[in-house]
Order: structure tokens, then sequence, then C-alpha cells
């Protein structure tokens, strides 16, 4: 029953129902409008045509009874009267005269009687008190009921015509223009009976189309239109409750189908605005609730209106406090509250704060100031985002105390700092090295010259990478050099220095300096004390040679004098001769003592290296062609053209006789090659330094023979040596502020390398042994 209740209700709500019932109705009322106007029309017309052939049967009756009345002949007229009251359809037929005087009838009770004007059938025509002349046709006719049947009366005026007038019979004045009436009663049963016949059918037929009509149009709209109604509807209801997947079906090409094709247009724009929606509503949500910073929104009283999870966990902030409440903890509006210049001048704010948190503690913050207006442009709120800047404020400080603790750092250390940027130009220059170069801060920075502070090889690791190259190396590690100060003073330090990168990119270079003029000035002051206590310490061990000297001079003098006594010449030159050597031996001896013990100052002057080297190789030209041994030149031109030279020549003259004459001896003692070769090269390494290489195939030397080959009066040769010729050689190589290498290999000879800077100042130098040696 319910389910029945529920479908019934269900198509009464249908929109085809109630179209189709409507429609029904108005088809309905309009069948019976239209029926009932039928109806009136049919019986009106049918009404008139029985007036009219009334009318025309009156007439026939008036002109059938004219003759005989014209004759006078009351019984033909009574006769005719008769005959014609005994068809079926006349009820009555009656002539009056002039004075309401029934003459003749049907009904022989009427004849004689007189008829009230003022009765149904005299109306018409006496509604006043006279008659009219004339009587129209439908003022002359009546219906009445006369023993259950409707009776249409029709009153003739029989008129006083000229042949009434002047008849034999009786004389009728001609004034009077109506002689009597004839008064006829026809029965309307078979109109009435047609009438009724012509209204069922016309019901039958108007209810069988209202039926077939209301059909069509309940399967044309339970197809057309319900069935698609009912989707739109299903559609409406999906979609009403979130299901957008609903579609319908456009297999129709009426409006409905159009609204279909709408229907779906529209699904897809709610589909998507819906999404968008929802994404829009979870961005909000996202934004305002979860955004990872402060935000709330006051009206002009200051009061919080919202506020989102941040807000309230923060400072404890609740709807309807004042926001100086919950930023500050603050019973009155803030002195610089910029929420008024928002509210005032529609303008956003930004400002840093200090305010208090829920638990009490200070919180430093940012807050943004931002108006809300209406689609009117009126402020209406003022939204608050704030960003809790305590890490920023906190890392500020933690970076001012460390930047500071840095410079200190970076000032007060007793190593030169210098530090370039990323486009080249010096950005840090303390204090030490302003004391090592003689540059102020003020001067170096900014400065591009990197040359000036920089060695040259470091200064091309800067270029190379600036440049976009990859450098084959990004540090130098504590390596002694020298670097030029703005008076012009060669300054031994030890440099380390690095390149910086940041992702990839170079940053900038830094390099450190270790000032060793103190302890070259140290280790200068310990050479000379060790050359005086070697000296002091190898006088007794000289002493025996010395000694063994003396014998042979004085065997010398004994063969001199013999041989002067005896007269023997070839004696006398042979004891001469051990004189001469003996002599030669104490000589160098001492020279090479005092030259090592003896502190002295270069001379510098300007100098051809090549010339240099060309002298001393050809001071032993001659020894060498003696011994089989070639002395090869490797000379550089272009040394010494690009910049001015100054060394000193006596002493460089004596560093290089040494290395010549020890590789000259190596050679000799070498008897397993055919052709022993000495090569003398000069050149300028990367450092812009003067290179002086010498390097021989002779015999070399062995490990325990490189350990020892700086060392005090160590030598090779045996009695033909002092061993103090290296050390010389070291001596003044170090005076000049330079530095002296070695390899050798034991059976392939030996290469020894002189670097010295091109200065005219004094400079101290270090000693860089090769393949094992020692310092």
């Amino acid at each position: 029953m319910g389910r029945i209740q529920e479908r019934c209700s269900a198509l009464f709500r249908s929109l085809g129902f109630r179209i189709g019932l409507t429609v029904g109705l108005i088809l309905l009322v309009s069948y019976v409008v239209f029926i009932f106007l039928v109806l009136n029309l049919q019986q009106e017309f049918y009404l008139r045509h029985m007036i009219e052939e009334s009318d025309k049967f009156s007439a026939a009756i008036v002109n059938a009874a004219k003759h005989s009345m014209l004759r006078d002949d009351a019984e033909a007229t009574a006769s005719i009267i008769r005959n014609i009251g005994q068809q079926a359809e006349i009820m009555s037929i009656r002539i009056c005269n002039h004075e309401g005087v029934t003459k003749f009838s049907n009904q022989p009770v009427e004849v004689g009687t007189k008829v009230d004007k003022h009765a149904e059938a005299c109306f018409a025509c006496h509604s006043k008190d006279k008659p009219f002349s004339h009587v129209l046709t439908h003022e002359r006719f009546r219906i009445h009921e006369h023993a259950g049947e409707r009776v249409l009366g029709m009153i003739t005026p029989i008129y006083n015509e000229k042949s009434c007038s002047a008849a034999p019979c009786h004389v009728h004045p001609e004034t009077r223009k109506v002689l009597g009436v004839l008064d006829v009663g026809i029965s309307l049963r078979g109109l009435d009976e047609l009438a009724r016949s012509l209204l069922l059918k016309t019901v039958l037929f108007g209810l069988g189309t209202c039926v077939t009509v209301l059909v069509a149009l309940s399967l044309y709209m339970a197809f057309r239109v319900h069935r698609p109604v009912r989707q739109l509807r299903n559609a409406a209801w999906g979609i009403a409750l979130g299901d957008y997947s609903q579609r319908v079906p456009m297999d129709h090409d009426d409006q409905l189908g159009e609204c279909a094709q709408g229907f779906n247009i529209m699904r897809d724009q709610i589909r998507r605005r819906t999404q968008e929606l929802t994404r829009s509503r979870w961005e909000y949500k996202t934004l305002f609730e979860q955004v990872p910073c402060l935000i709330c929104v006051i009206d002009k009283n200051y009061e919080i209106v919202r506020q989102n999870s941040y807000m309230r966990e923060f400072f404890k902030g609740t709807i309807g406090a004042p926001c100086f409440q919950a930023f500050k903890k603050r019973a009155e509006k803030c002195e610089d509250c910029h929420a008024d210049k928002a509210f005032s001048e529609g303008k956003s704010v930004a400002k840093q704060h200090c305010g208090i948190t829920g638990g009490g503690d200070e919180a430093d913050y940012i807050s943004y100031v931002t108006p809300i207006t209406d689609e009117k442009g009126e402020i209406l709120y003022v939204m608050i985002m704030a960003v809790d800047i305590r890490d920023r404020v906190k890392l500020e400080r933690d970076l001012e105390r460390s930047l500071e603790f840095q410079t200190n750092l970076i000032q007060n250390s007793i190593h030169g700092i210098i530090a370039t940027d990323q486009s080249g130009h010096v950005a840090i220059f303390n204090s030490a090295a302003e004391h090592l170069l003689g540059y102020s801060a003020a001067e170096a920075i900014g400065d591009d010259s990197l040359e000036k502070y920089f060695p040259h090889k470091f200064v091309e690791l800067i270029v190379a990478a600036s440049l976009g190259r990859a450098p084959t190396e990004n540090r130098l590690v504590a390596q002694e050099t020298v670097v030029t100060s703005s008076e012009g003073e060669i300054v031994p330090v030890r440099f380390t220095g690095f390149l910086m990168d940041e992702k990839g990119k170079p940053s900038g270079a830094v390099g450190f300096y270790q000032d060793l003029r103190t302890f070259k000035q140290l280790e200068r002051e310990k050479q000379a004390s060790d050359r005086l206590a070697v000296v002091g310490q190898t006088v007794a061990g000289l002493a025996h040679g010395i000694k063994n000297i003396l014998t042979g001079l004085e065997g010398g003098v004994y063969v001199v004098q013999t041989a002067i006594e005896d007269g023997d010449t070839p004696l006398l030159d042979r004891g001469w001769k051990m004189v001469e050597n003996n002599i030669s031996r104490i000589s160098g001896l001492v020279k090479d003592l005092l030259s090592y013990a003896r502190e002295r100052t270069p001379q510098f002057e300007e100098t051809d290296p090549n010339l240099l080297a060309e002298e001393v190789c050809a001071l032993f030209d001659m020894r060498a062609q003696e011994r089989s041994i070639i002395i090869e030149r490797r000379f550089d031109p272009s040394l010494g053209r690009a910049f001015k030279i100054f060394l000193d020549q006596r002493g460089i003259h004596t560093c290089l006789s040494n290395l010549i004459a020890n590789a000259i001896d190596a050679c000799e003692a070498d008897e397993t090659k055919a052709a022993d070769r000495i090569v003398v090269t000069t050149r300028t390494d990367q450092d812009l330094n003067v290179v002086f290489e010498v390097s021989d195939n002779g015999v070399g030397m062995s490990p325990e023979t490189k350990a020892k080959i700086f060392s005090s009066f160590f030598s090779t040769k045996g009695s033909r040596g002092t061993g103090l010729g290296l050390l010389v050689t070291s001596k003044i190589v170090m005076e000049h502020g330079g530095e002296i290498s070695f390899t050798s290999e034991l059976g392939k000879g030996s290469t020894f390398v002189i670097r010295l800077p091109p200065a005219r100042q004094k400079r101290i130098g270090r000693i860089t042994p090769g393949n094992g040696g020692n310092p």
C-alpha cells in the first residue's frame, strides 16, 4: 500500500502528469465550451430555420385562407384551419380579429373567445396600449411549454390590403392596417429530439476525441517529456548529492535535447567549479590554517574576528580579544599601531615588533598589515600576518658575534690574510698583511691588481677559475716563496692559498702568509753560528791535513835545497812543483774556510745570466776537453729581456764554478760511459725566478752520499777535496734569497738546480733537496 501511495505521489508530482492533467482539463473544458457553443449554434440555427419555415407556413395559411375570407366564406376558412390543424406537428392554429376575438381555430372551444392582449401570444405586438403597424419576424414567435413539449408559436399579422378594404362583403376602412392575426403553434419535439441526439453524439465524439488526445498526449509526454525530465531530475539530484558522473543522454533534437546538452555543459562547469571551489577551500584552509605564519583578522575596534592555528598556539589569542592584548599582552592600543594606517590610508604596512608569547617569552616577529575591503572598496577588516623571526634574530646576533669574532681573529692574526670576492677584488686585508706588504687596508680593499698581493702561480689559479676553466689544483699548501712589498722589499713567506666555491661556482680566494723574515734571520744567524762552530770543530780535523801539507812543503823545500846544492835542475823543478801544489792546497783550504765562515752581503747589479753562465763554462772548456767531456749550453735567449735581473755576479760565478767542477769530477770518475756530457741550462720558471741548472751523466750519488752532501766538510774526492764547495754554494744561494735543490741516481748522473729571484734586495732563501736529500 505504501509503495502504491509512493508511486501515486511520484506520479502526481511528475511534470508530465501535471502537464498532461492540465492539458486534459483545458482540453475537456474547451470541448465542453465547444459543445455548448456548437449546440447553441445548432439550436439557434434550427430554431431560426423553424421560425422561418413557420413564418412561411403561416404566410401560406394566410394566403390559403385569403380567398375564402375575401368571399366571407367562414365555413371554407374553418375547414382550412381544421385541416391544417390535423397535422402532427401543429399543436394549435387560430385566427383572431383585430379585437382579439378568436374567429377560427382547430379547437372549437376557442372560437368566439377573446384573447388577452397582455397574454403571451399577444405581448410581442401589444407590449404597448396600441399595436405596432408592422412587427418583425423574430418578434412574432414565442416558445412555450404545452403538454410536456415545447411549442413554437408564430403570430402572423393579417394586413388590410386593398383587396380587403374594397371587397363587397364587408368594408374595412383603409386606416386600419391590421385586420387580425394568425396564431400557429408548432411542436418542437422533433427539434428537441434532434438536438438531444446531436448533443449525445457530440458529447460522445468529444469524449472520444478528448480521451484519444489525452492518451496520445500521455504517451508523448511519457516518452518525450516525462522520461527526459526524469533523467534531468535524476541527474540534477545526483549533482545535488555530489555525484558529478551523471550525464543526460542527448537523444532529442528539440528543446529538451538542448536542455540536456545545456545540462551536461552545466554539469561539467559545476564539476570543474566545484573542484576549483574544493581546491580553493582546501588551499584557503591550508594557506590560512596551515601556513607557517601567524594570521589574524581584526575589525575597526582592533578585536580579533578570525585567527589561524599558529596564532592560537603561539600568542594564545582568542576571538574578540584586542590584537594588542594578544600580541603584546597590553591593556591599551600600541602607540605605533600600524593597523591605523591600514584602516585610514588603505595601504599595506610591514614592521618588525617584539611581542609576548602565550608562555610569557619575548618573541621577535615581522607583521604585515593588509586592508580587507568589500565590493564598494570600503575597508571592513585588517589582516595581520606575522612571521616568527626569533631564529633569524638569534641567527643575526650569532652572525654578528661570529663576524665580530672572525673579524677580531682575522685582524689580530699574526699571519697575513688576504681574500678576494667572486669578482676578483680584494675583500679582506688584515693588519698583519698591512705590516707584511706595506699596503694599507683602505688602499688594498677593492683593488683587482692581484699580482701585488699573491704569488704568480696562485694568481693564475684565480684567473683560470674566474674564466670558467677547471684549474689543475685549487689550493697551494705551505709553500715557501717570496712576495714584494710596496717599497720593493723581497719578503720571504710561507704561503697557503685555496680557491673558494659556492655550489660549484667560484666565490673568491684566500691566502695566508706566514712572515719568515724573523725565521730566516734566525736561520741565517744559526747557520753563521753553525759555520763558526764547524770551523772551530773542524780545525782539529784539518790540523792533520795541514800537518801533512806542511810535511809535503818541508819535503819539497828539502828537495829544492838539495837540488840547489847539487845543481840538479830537474830535481829542482820537481821539488818546486811539490811546494806549489802544497801551497795551492793550503790556499784553497783557507779561502773556502774563510768564505764559509765569513758573513757577506751580496752586491747586486744588473746581470745577463746567459753571459755569466757562458763565462764560467769557458773557464772549464779546456779542462773538460782534456778529459773528453762535452759542456753543452742551453741558454734561454729571452732571459733578461722582459725585465731586468739583478744578481751578485761574483757569488753566482762561484756557485756555477763549484757545480761545474763537481760535474767534471763526477764524469771523470765514471769509467762506464764512452761519452760524458755536462748540460748547463738557464731559464725562468712560472714564478719568474731565474733558474741555473747543471746536469751531468757521471757516477751519480748513492742515498748515503745524498744524505751527507750538504754536511760539513764532507767530500767524495778524498784528499783532493775539502768538502766546503757545496756548503759555500748553498750559502751564496741563500744569501741571494734563492734555493738550491738536486736530484741524483747512482750510475746515471746528478742535476743541481739554483732558483734566484730577479731583484736587487737581499733575500733569505732555503735549500730544497730532491730525491731523498736533506737540507
